[in-house]
């Protein structure tokens, strides 16, 4: 079965079109195209010039053979092609989750099959914790409070990664969300009812409620520490005037900005010292794992965190079964019987 290149550069570019920011489609753009290498058809990855004259697509003769030669691709050449993925456990689930969107996405426009429906991410899903050389994607409570701790150093810097740190764990903000958030957003006055509204993915607007400890932290930096950051920005950061998280001139922190802030923290509280690796996820999955932890009900987590399905959510409750399972066989009389046994 082929699958002609100008058809699929169509296809793929209407739905890249559909994407809400430059950085998405790029990220979208980059793991479809192991897609397009995998049908032998590397061109057909679409530049910026044919995403933007992607309409109209759903009449297009050849786009929808090749929607039909998709379809027609048997379950395991689509297993075979997950299989032989390239790259970390994270880069493949990734690159797997991009495939499933596009199909989805063609299948629904085109009213044709979607071969992928029944494709499962590779290897084992669910929360890795503290293997050497690997990204820590949920921390114990205790591993967070150190992190937490470790930020807060004296000076306007430090108050701002106290602040910054506090608001990823207890928001649950991606960096991204982090980055973009402003001060006309933060709504604090209110100590019962503390929130910020957040930008997240695909544009898409939340009020996030703010934790008490993560108010105090923010409230702090943005009385005293950020009016000393602003103070020093240059002419060329008057674009950045709203924004919550400043760097030492008084620019808006980028995602890579966030990054260092956070596996700074991780480095000075111990957190790396048997080679993993901490970064700003960590906090975010940590404040979903802790909430479902403490019974919080899933369509709260789902809602604070952003996600559009309870699917998404729903690994925290795997996460959750995991440690009691562990706590379980520690502490139960019969699970210790049977050890010693």
């Amino acid at each position: 079965m082929t699958v002609d290149a100008d058809a699929l550069r169509t296809l793929l570019a209407g739905f890249l079109a559909g994407r809400a920011s430059q950085g998405t489609r790029d990220a979208y753009r980059r793991d479809l195209a192991h897609l397009a290498a995998a049908l032998a058809v590397p061109e057909a990855v679409p530049d910026d010039e044919h995403i933007a004259g992607a309409f109209g697509i759903e009449d297009d003769p050849a786009v929808r053979d090749a929607a039909r030669a998709l379809a027609a691709l048997p379950p395991d050449w689509w297993a075979d092609w997950r299989d032989a993925l390239e790259g970390s456990p994270a880069t493949r689930r990734r690159r797997v989750a991009a495939v499933r969107a596009f199909c989805r996405w063609w299948s629904r426009a085109l009213d044709t099959e979607n071969p992928v429906r029944d494709l499962r991410p590779p290897g084992g899903g669910g929360v890795r914790r503290g293997r050497p050389g690997q990204e820590v994607v949920a921390l114990a409570p205790a591993a967070t409070r150190r992190l937490c701790e470790a930020a807060r150093r004296p000076g306007p810097l430090g108050a701002r990664d106290a602040a910054l740190v506090e608001v990823l764990y207890g928001c649950g903000l991606r960096a991204s969300e982090a980055s973009s958030l402003d001060v006309s957003r933060c709504h604090l006055d209110d100590a019962d009812d503390p929130y910020v509204v957040v930008t997240g993915k695909g544009a898409k607007v939340r009020a996030v409620a703010v934790p008490v400890a993560a108010r105090d932290a923010l409230v702090a930096y943005l009385r005293v520490a950020r009016p000393r950051l602003r103070a020093a920005a240059g002419r060329g950061a008057r674009g950045d005037a709203d924004a919550v998280f400043l760097s030492a001139r008084g620019r808006r922190l980028g995602r890579a900005d966030i990054w260092r802030v956070v596996t700074r923290a991780a480095s000075r509280a111990g957190l790396t010292d048997d080679g993993g690796r901490v970064f700003p996820h960590a906090l975010r999955h940590s404040c979903g794992t802790h909430l479902i932890q403490a019974g919080v009900d899933i369509r709260y987590v789902q809602a604070h965190l952003g996600h559009a399905s309870p699917v998404t959510t729903e690994v925290y409750t795997h996460v959750t079964a995991a440690h009691l399972k562990s706590d379980f066989d520690r502490a139960h009389p019969r699970a210790r019987a049977s050890a010693q046994g």
